[in-house]
């Protein structure tokens, strides 16, 4: 099924594709990839690579005045889908109010150097370009100057044995403040690789195409894809090299205002989403991206505490009974939750455990454990082995309250000699008041209203996941209908 009524609302092509016969008539290289049928219509074979080449370089000239070559063998974008991601950071840049002198990291820029020259000539934005292949890197220095755009755009070359992706090239440029950091990192696992594609020795060394033998009920891709194997795999995948992104932002935190990256697996959206909601103060949300048949999406996350990451911060309202914030500081005492007044109409609250959850299991825990001895259920014991593991090394890298695993073992019971003894021993090296325990942080604002006996309060994020937010915006709507409100 199409996406392209998903497209980015601002995105040239959205409703009206590329016309391919206008561009035959203007082209000479695209022309000849052309076929015409009887009917008139111009048709493009894109299981050909080359075909793919001068559409893109085509594309590029007319409706953006840039002239770029693509080495053969290396990956050739697809300039929408390059194009909503560009436009998505454009509308956070936007809502955060930066639109003067912006400057931004194209995180493996690749032979095109696409991103940092699209983003120089529609926005005017400034680009700090980095790559670990020689070869691209001196590819992207020819683009840049071949279009003039050597003033908005510096390509770097970085090491490929660094474990940092981020963190040495901005401490190069101490004096700077980027206001964002891009990247479309490797999809597959290094192992991956010659499952999903073959190798190409005929367009060079290490060049793998997706254009490979298969079996006749297997769905053939509906456009080539010819590219080396670093822009295609990494070791650990898109999760390891984003992970990393993450590492370096830790350190850096607001050297980066608004730290991107795309990835193309949804599965990977679960690991790099708990990753970040184990930091402090830290903001994240994620976005689609939509073209073709093709569904990318975009992981944003800052360290900046006014900021949003979503380009459409969404409307977070509640409206309960007046007075409403005296209402909700009720609720949530009732949850533990801790409340720092900041004036008469606004209130942050910060909860460290997640207790609005599982409400109706706690409450008939307590009612079991309310019944006279004779009704409660009777815990059947167990005396076979039991093991346990709780984590293993030093308990310094646990993040949860279960702490870090040390001893388990049994031994016959010297009371009698059908039952055992067992001893598990643990440890909690994390203490309770420890600051990346904090799970949601949130503002609670009261709202301008006319009503008298209702009023209306905003919520807004401040740090945690997202979702729990929802959460607990259900359960406190749960709690006004469960009282007739």
């Amino acid at each position: 099924m199409s996406l392209n009524r998903d497209m980015h609302p601002r995105n040239p092509y959205k409703g009206k594709p590329p016309n391919f016969k206008e561009l035959a008539l203007e082209f000479d290289e695209f022309r000849k990839h052309c076929s015409i049928s009887n009917a008139g219509k111009v048709y493009v074979n894109f299981h050909e690579d080359s075909a793919i080449r001068a559409l893109a370089r085509v594309l590029l000239k007319k409706d953006f005045g840039l002239d770029v070559f693509f080495p053969v063998g290396t990956l050739v974008p697809r300039i929408p889908q390059r194009l909503n991601y560009i436009l998505h950071i454009e509308d956070i840049l936007k809502v955060n109010n930066v639109n003067d002198k912006v400057s931004g990291i194209d995180i493996g820029t690749g032979a095109s150097c696409i991103y940092a020259l699209l983003g120089a000539k529609m926005c005017g934005w400034r680009f700090l370009a980095t790559d670990a292949e020689e070869s691209s890197v001196n590819s992207a220095h020819e683009n840049v100057s071949r279009n003039g755009l050597s003033d908005k755009v510096r390509v770097a070359h970085v090491d490929a044995d660094s474990k940092f992706l981020l963190l040495d090239v901005v401490s190069k440029f101490a004096d700077v403040t980027f206001d964002f950091c891009m990247c479309n990192p490797p999809f597959f696992e290094s192992m991956e690789i010659e499952n999903r594609f073959s190798l190409d020795s005929a367009r060079g060394e290490d060049v793998y195409t997706n254009q490979k033998q298969r079996e006749e009920r297997t769905t053939a891709p509906r456009s080539a894809t010819v590219a080396s194997r670093g822009e295609l795999g990494i070791e650990g995948g898109e999760v390891a090299f984003v992970s990393r992104i993450i590492d370096d932002s830790i350190v850096l935190r607001d050297r980066v205002k608004i730290y991107t990256s795309m990835l193309g697996r949804k599965q990977s959206l679960t690991p790099l989403r708990r990753r970040l909601e184990r930091l402090v103060d830290v903001k994240f949300a994620v976005s689609t991206l939509n073209q073709g048949r093709t569904q990318r999406w975009i992981l944003t996350w800052t360290f900046v505490p006014n900021f949003s990451v979503e380009p459409t911060p969404p409307r977070l309202n509640l409206t309960c009974p007046a007075p409403s914030l005296a209402w909700i500081s009720q609720q949530m005492r009732d949850l533990e939750a801790s409340e720092f007044r900041e004036t008469n109409s606004s209130v942050v609250y910060e909860c460290r455990r997640v207790t609005w959850t599982r409400q109706r299991a706690r409450r008939r825990a307590r009612a079991i454990l309310a019944e006279p001895q004779l009704k409660r259920a009777r815990w059947l014991n167990c005396d076979n082995g039991t093991q346990v593991s709780l984590g293993t090394g030093d308990g310094k890298d646990s993040f949860t309250e279960a702490g870090s695993f040390c001893i388990c073992r049994r031994w016959p019971s010297a009371a009698s000699e059908k039952n055992f003894d067992v001893e598990v021993q643990a440890y909690y090296p994390v203490e309770p008041n420890s600051n990346w325990l904090q799970t949601l942080r949130f503002r609670v604002t009261l709202a301008p209203s006319d009503g008298i006996s209702m009023e209306k309060v905003n919520f807004e994020l401040l740090s945690g996941a997202k979702t729990h937010l929802h959460q607990l915006l259900q359960h406190l709507r749960n709690s006004l209908a469960s009282v007739g409100v």
